[in-house]
């Protein structure tokens, strides 16, 4: 049922940033090769100028584009305009996606037509899983467990309440909603990348009068816990509120 193969125009583009990823990304660009489903798509690895063995990694699976600037922001910025899908995934490169993520993601889509954004679940893992079967439902626990909770609860309840948060890990947002978004801003030392994009689809949301962004609930993605670290974490938070104009005007900056 993989249709990767199949010279047609890609409905998906799966974009992957990297940097010196030599020892994740191979397990990524896999997992996304390896999907069932009967939707073509392309996967696109945009590379910060890496050192190591990322880029002959990503050539065996991948188009690679370097970019001419490192940085998160700058590389899915640069490649996104060279993607031919109208549908845009921007999947970090320690990010894991299972079997029939693309064909549920594209239902999910067809059947919104006014869903502008979404990120899966993040689970937190370090290799290791137990999975179990509840009915027709999966189940993973990970060492991560009360974190993962934790972080599902905090990006529900932001929908929820009406400020929908998505994940740096996994974003899918529609293509020519990405470009009226004004894309992804590089805000203060990198951190809140996907804070500020969040930002600019609520600022077109409300010039739109339309569209949706949220998290869903029952498609996940794995990804390594490698970065988390409460320094990062305490950082990231007091960067955003002692810079807050600063974010704030990223975000507004949408095209007209």
């Amino acid at each position: 049922m993989n249709t990767f193969n199949q010279k047609k125009k890609p409905r998906i583009s799966i974009i992957v940033p990297t940097y010196n990823e030599e020892n994740h990304l191979k397990e990524t660009l896999i997992a996304i090769k390896k999907q069932r489903c009967d939707i073509s798509y392309e996967i696109l690895v945009a590379d910060g100028k890496s050192t190591d063995k990322t880029v002959s990694i990503a050539e065996n699976y991948a188009k690679v584009f370097i970019s001419p600037q490192k940085g998160k922001a700058f590389q899915l910025n640069y490649v996104a305009p060279k993607t031919s899908g109208d549908l845009l995934i921007f999947l970090d490169a320690d990010t894991l996606i299972e079997p029939f993520f693309l064909q549920k993601i594209h239902k999910i889509f067809k059947r919104d037509k006014n869903l502008f954004a979404c990120s899966a679940r993040v689970k937190y893992y370090d290799g290791k899983c137990l999975t179990f079967n509840l009915g027709s439902l999966t189940f993973t626990i990970t060492s991560y467990f009360f974190l993962n909770i934790n972080a599902h609860l905090y990006y529900f309840f932001k929908t929820l309440f009406g400020y929908p948060e998505l994940s740096g890990t996994n974003i899918i947002v529609r293509r020519d909603i990405f470009f009226k978004a004004g894309g992804f801003k590089q805000p203060p030392e990198s951190l809140g990348i996907d804070k500020v994009f969040s930002d600019s689809l609520l600022y077109l949301k409300r010039k739109l009068k339309r569209g949706k962004i949220k998290t869903l609930n029952f498609i996940s993605v794995f990804t390594s816990g490698r970065h988390l670290t409460m320094r990062r974490s305490f950082k990231r938070i007091s960067q955003y509120h002692s810079k807050k104009e600063i974010y704030y005007e990223l975000a507004k900056e949408i095209n007209k």
